[in-house]
């Protein structure tokens, strides 16, 4: 079926590359790229070109895009980057009604490397081009490299396409192991209504009102290692030990959660010593580099053993301590190369690369604190959303997008989109008490399709405010099989998924964000809306009437129900952020 041809340039004029095809089969070519070089050495970049027709492309995805599915040129190429703990070696090419062009993977999500696409008018021959270009960072030697290189043509959703990546890493080594059941459950977080001055007596009165309305985990964030207000960057982590003025018992906060049947979830950043903690001269010369702008830390070094030693030791007597939950593992991809990044050295290094170190902390980190306690909650966000580093982390968050419905609803959709067992979670929901309702419910119903995460000061919301997230979060934890695991089918990814659908046995929840009109088949549907304008357009495509019944709120007010007569379009009154339930 394929005709690709590869045009293969090795920066080391003695490597040898070799390109073979294994397989080509019902749309999907795998070939297995062979690099070798003469003598165990540092590999230089392997750059492998192949081209398409120019036809049937509407737009580009990878897992890092964003809103940005532009087709650029030949002097601007898309890029998707991947390494151990950064991005994943995806990328994925699309035409009409989302139909897949070509999705392109490489089995190895380890070692750093790009994929790239491009249109190719330059050459005014009406194609396009890809690349793949291996070791495109600092790799570990090696005299023999192998990968595989997947590329997708099937005619099918490129959902699907991008979804079948998942089973190809699996198959080559990099499952990711299921989820305890609690990384599913709703959860607060003390980051966006206290940012870095949470105080352990008010947490706990937010705490109250939050397990009556359904949250089952909190996550404190940063700012509880300092004491004092916020300072907005970093300056003082390190010691990762508790503030007395904002928790003076942690123990006693630790034990208030917990009788709340609340789990416990603290923050770290995992890679800094803060450039005002006294741990920062004793650290000196082993940083990867240090940032006295934004940030005001330095990130330490992990591929010396003793600093992952610190790292760790840090979370254990945590964890002893006081008996907390889970970790949320935050910066993960800040580790790397700067300028003060000391050269390999074997007496005092036992890993090569940053990547291979990080590979490694993690593992360790795994390993040391599942002895102490079994099961424990791990969040991760993007960018680290590749299957290796994945194998650590049970919960996924979309980063940080503070009051922004769109991009967290955007950025649910292409995390779940990898395919993964691990629970996927918006970034904390975020609003001020004046807040209309209206945005509140549009804010909620975006993050349908994850597992909800709330920062706001319930304490200061009012009834009709909480009355709203009682109602969404006793909607979603009824419905939670089928948003979570039923069939995921979000469409028109340049559009930035203006319907979006999950899909099980019996039931299919949708939620329309662009045009107020949606197709009703056989199965049972919950369609929400929370486009611009009142009213909703419904086609019943069957061949029986069907029974339409429409709410506000989510479900909790009646609003009345209307026939929907076979093979017919009807236009029905539902409000902006209501529900029509059609049976």
């Amino acid at each position: 079926m394929f005709d690709l041809r590869f045009t293969v340039t090795c920066q080391d004029p003695e490597a040898e590359c070799r390109i073979t095809p294994l397989s080509d089969e019902n749309g999907i070519l795998v070939s297995r790229v062979s690099v070798r070089f003469p003598r165990v050495k540092t590999p230089s970049p392997v750059r492998i070109e192949w081209e398409d027709e120019m036809r049937g492309i509407l737009g580009v995805w990878h897992p890092s895009c964003g809103t940005d599915h532009a087709v650029r040129q030949w002097f601007a190429p898309t890029v998707s980057r991947s390494r151990f703990h950064f991005g994943a070696p995806l990328l994925a090419v699309y035409g009409d009604r989302d139909v897949n062009r070509a999705t392109v993977a490489v089995s190895d999500p380890v070692t750093p490397l790009a994929l790239s696409f491009w249109i190719k008018d330059l050459d005014q021959r009406n194609t396009v081009g890809f690349a793949l270009t291996l070791f495109s960072e600092a790799s570990d030697a090696c005299e023999v490299y192998e990968t595989l290189l997947r590329v997708d043509a099937r005619e099918i959703p490129f959902s699907e396409a991008v979804g079948d990546a998942y089973p190809f890493w699996r198959a080559n080594g990099y499952g990711i192991p299921s989820p305890p059941p609690a990384a599913f459950d709703p959860l607060y977080s003390s980051w966006y209504n206290f940012h870095q001055a949470p105080q352990g007596a008010k947490l706990v009165e937010e705490l109250k009102i939050a397990s009556e309305l359904g949250f089952k985990t909190v996550i404190l964030d940063d700012g509880w290692q300092f004491p004092g207000p916020s300072c907005g960057d970093y300056s003082f982590c390190g010691e990762w030990t508790v503030a007395e003025d904002k928790f003076p018992d942690f123990r006693a906060f630790s034990g208030a959660v917990h009788a709340l049947g609340m789990k416990l979830v603290v923050w770290f950043a995992v890679p800094f010593i803060g450039v005002k903690s006294p741990l920062f001269e004793q650290f000196r010369g082993k940083y990867l580099h240090v940032d006295r702008g934004l940030l005001q830390a330095g990130v330490l070094d992990v591929r010396y053993p003793e600093i992952r030693s610190f790292i760790i030791g840090n979370y254990s007597r945590f964890l002893k301590q006081y008996d907390i939950d889970g970790f949320k593992f935050d910066f993960i991809d800040s580790f790397a190369e700067g300028n003060e990044t000391a050269p390999f050295d074997p007496a005092v290094m036992d890993c090569v690369t940053v990547g291979d170190a990080v590979r490694k902390l993690l593992g360790e980190i795994e390993e040391t604190l599942g002895a102490i306690k079994p099961g424990l909650l791990y969040e991760y966000r993007q960018n680290y959303v590749g299957p290796a580093v994945n194998r650590f982390g049970n919960m996924l968050r979309v980063a940080d997008c503070a009051y922004d419905a769109r991009v967290n609803r955007i950025g649910i959709v292409d995390l779940r989109l990898l395919g993964y067992p691990v629970a996927v979670h918006s970034d904390m929901l975020f609003w001020a008490p004046s807040e209309s309702s209206v945005l509140v419910a549009k804010q909620l119903l975006g993050v349908l399709f994850s597992v909800p995460q709330i920062s706001v000061l319930l304490t200061e919301c009012g009834e009709e405010q909480r009355e709203l997230i009682r109602t969404f979060i006793a909607y979603w934890t009824a419905n939670r099989d089928v948003l979570l695991r039923g069939r995921f089918l979000p469409a028109s990814p340049g559009s930035n998924y203006p319907v979006t659908v999950a899909e099980g046995e019996k039931k299919r929840i949708a939620l329309l964000c662009g045009e107020p009109y949606f197709r009703v088949g056989e199965l049972d549907c919950d369609i929400f809306s929370i486009c611009d304008e009142d009213g909703i357009l419904l086609e019943n495509v069957s061949d029986r009437p069907r029974t339409a019944s429409l709410y506000a709120r989510f479900g909790a007010e009646p609003l009345g129900t209307e026939i929907l007569p076979p093979r017919s379009v009807t236009k029905l009154p539902l409000p902006r952020t209501g529900l029509v339930r059609v049976r």
